[in-house]
């Protein structure tokens, strides 16, 4: 019986320093790295059911490809390989070491196990970029501040900044057939009420760090705060005017009931400017409708008035966080180096010049 479990542990070994294993697991790699690619990684749930039937999005959820790159089964893809590469190096290198050592050449061998540490190192970077990394996303009015990002972990949350950052400006500028030809936010930071970077221009393949944050241009948007005039039916008192901030529900003075901004859009029915409000009311259902530009509209004990729109652009920022970077940038110098001793070191032909 000892025997036998012996002789199990060993093939188990051999395995694990084969090359039988190293080439699927590179393969398996190659394929995983192709489906995140073809799916949409940390889209919204919204976005995913325009594009899949409601059975193909569970099914893909249900296997983690939509984050894919945080899944135990690609993390332990990596863990595997890893593993893989120190069992096929420590196995052959003591014998190698000692033929270098007497033949006090051939260092050119050593290279190819430099190589397999640059390619580990890249791969502890990796997993460390998967646990602890984190991608976030915010949006800034020109002339406004934000304090917090939204991450994803694995649901969408804000995650508070250790300081300020500020639109000072936006500036969009098109081809002549329309298409967008560059965007530029300028960007201020400030820390502790100080400014640490002042009005720095923040370009598309341009990114800003500050705080162990990178920030990327990534899109940018109209951002439509509608003033509205509200009167309560069988009340004495005067109007009330109310500016609105889109996704936001904002109490109605005087009254329990609050009034929300859904949406704005430049033409509803032929029928010019309009915005999507929805009235919440106590142990009532929402009411949506839709107010068109200056109009008025009675809905149940109110009357709105939509008297004017505020237009400001915002930019689309992806932020991240990433402290593998140096721990790939060492293992990536490591590869390099690994692959010029292995072809630069080598011995030439007998019978040839060097």
């Amino acid at each position: 019986m000892k025997k036998k479990q012996k002789r199990r542990e060993k093939k188990r070994g051999a395995l694990l320093s084969s090359l039988k294993l190293t080439i699927p697991l590179l393969i398996l790699l190659a394929a995983l790295s192709v489906i995140g690619t073809l799916i949409t990684q940390n889209a919204s749930e919204a976005e995913y059911l325009r594009r899949y039937s409601k059975e193909t999005y569970y099914i893909f959820k249900g296997l983690g490809l939509f984050n894919m790159y945080h899944s135990w089964w690609f993390i332990g893809v990596l863990i595997l390989l890893a593993i893989n590469l120190i069992a096929c190096s420590w196995k052959r290198l003591p014998g190698v070491w000692q033929q270098v050592r007497k033949a006090k050449s051939g260092y050119a061998r050593l290279g190819t196990y430099l190589t397999h540490l640059g390619v580990i190192i890249i791969l502890a970077g990796g997993l460390i970029g998967a646990v602890w990394g984190a991608k976030g996303y915010v949006e800034i009015v020109e002339g406004e501040t934000v304090e917090g990002v939204l991450i994803r972990r694995p649901q969408w949350m804000m995650r508070p900044l250790r300081f300020v950052v500020r639109c000072d400006a936006f500036r969009v500028d098109f081809y002549p057939d329309g298409a967008p030809r560059e965007f530029l936010s300028t960007l201020t930071f400030l820390d502790g009420g100080r400014v640490v970077i002042d009005h720095a221009p923040l370009r598309v393949n341009h990114p800003l760090s500050y705080g162990g944050l990178t920030f990327y241009q990534a899109s940018y948007g109209i951002s439509a705060r509608p003033i509205l005039e509200v009167r309560k039916k069988g009340t004495k008192s005067a109007s009330h005017t109310m500016q609105l901030r889109q996704g936001e529900a904002q109490p109605i003075p005087g009254t329990q009931e609050e009034i929300g901004f859904m949406r704005y859009q430049e033409r509803v029915h032929d029928m010019g400017e309009a915005i999507l409000l929805v009235l919440l009311t106590p142990d009532s259902p929402p009411e949506g409708f839709w107010l068109f530009k200056k109009e008025g509209l009675q809905v149940g004990e109110f009357t709105f008035i939509f008297k004017a729109l505020e237009k400001k652009n915002y930019t689309a920022i992806q932020v991240t966080h990433d402290p593998s970077l140096p721990i790939v940038w060492a293992g990536c110098s490591l590869l390099v180096i690994g692959m010029v001793m292995t072809f630069t070191l080598r011995r030439p032909p007998k019978g040839k010049a060097s």
